[in-house]
């Protein structure tokens, strides 16, 4: 490679496939990531490596467990990363609390593309002079309800969580309640903790509602959004917000529907790891 920098768009254009529908395919969709012993060395049959720049500088980061090394290295072989080049990834050496919150960022964090986030009403805003981006939760009937704010990417250095905030006014529900004929005709859903990780199974085409929030999840209200579906797979994250929601979920009229999953530290990662197990 004679050029001292990696170049993103000739590294997304390397590691496209020519399958049509490919999300590889995509503006700014993931790529397959070369790691040869990706996917236990089956490949990353579903795209899971991100590919961005900043300010001229190449960020990638697979999100299906690949090292960082091991990416780098895999480029570096087919010529598509200099050798002298030291490697980037998401998010780089600026902490994500200082990255700007707007789509693109927001994008190339969690590994969707922005033009996919845009179909799902998001939108970058200012809220009180700092970027942020505006998420709405629409209705079972499509109509807009409430509008959650998203203002960092990340948490905080010293752990302090100051990523959200709710419009005023704001009524809390289940995120995705209008796309829950899927689940209905599949007999499955699948349900996370929050937009991201809800945004990251639609966008493979897997029926899923988000939470607001492992302690927002009310029985009263949220369950009869889901009690004719047959089963609700439950990704509980390794966090004491998981175990609370299943202790809620324990006490549901849905226990016998739940099934487990847990990820252990394979968040934002598709297909899941694990196998569902039914709630203890």
């Amino acid at each position: 490679m004679g050029s001292e920098r990696a170049d993103a768009e000739t590294v997304r254009r390397a590691l496209c496939c020519s399958r049509p529908g490919c999300e590889c395919q995509r503006l700014r969709g993931n790529r397959h990531c070369p790691v040869s012993r990706h996917g236990r060395g089956r490949g990353d049959v579903n795209p899971s490596l991100s590919v961005t720049s900043n300010e001229g500088d190449v960020l990638v980061h697979c999100h299906g467990g690949c090292s960082q090394e091991a990416v780098i290295d895999a480029l570096r072989e087919r010529e598509l990363w200099p050798r002298g080049m030291g490697g980037s990834s998401y998010p780089p050496n600026t902490p994500a609390t200082l990255q700007p919150c707007n789509l693109a960022n927001y994008g190339a964090a969690k590994g969707l593309p922005v033009d996919f986030l845009v179909g799902l009403g998001l939108s970058d805003v200012n809220y009180l002079g700092r970027p942020a981006i505006r998420i709405p939760y629409a209705g079972a009937d499509g109509t807009e309800g409430p509008v959650r704010f998203r203002l960092a990417l990340g948490k905080g250095a010293d752990g302090t969580d100051d990523r959200f905030r709710w419009k005023s006014g704001s009524k809390l529900q289940l995120y995705g309640l209008n796309r829950l004929g899927a689940a209905r005709r599949d007999g499955s859903i699948t349900l996370v903790e929050g937009e991201s990780d809800a945004q990251t199974l639609w966008l493979h085409s897997e029926p899923a509602a988000g939470v607001p929030g492992a302690g927002n999840w009310r029985n009263d209200r949220d369950a009869p959004h889901l009690d004719d579906i047959g089963i609700i797979n439950v990704v509980v994250e390794p966090d004491g917000g998981g175990v609370a929601l299943l202790e809620s979920l324990r006490r549901s009229g849905l226990r016998d529907q739940i099934r487990v999953v847990r990820l252990g530290a394979h968040k934002d990662q598709w297909p899941l790891p694990g196998r569902p197990r039914a709630l203890p």
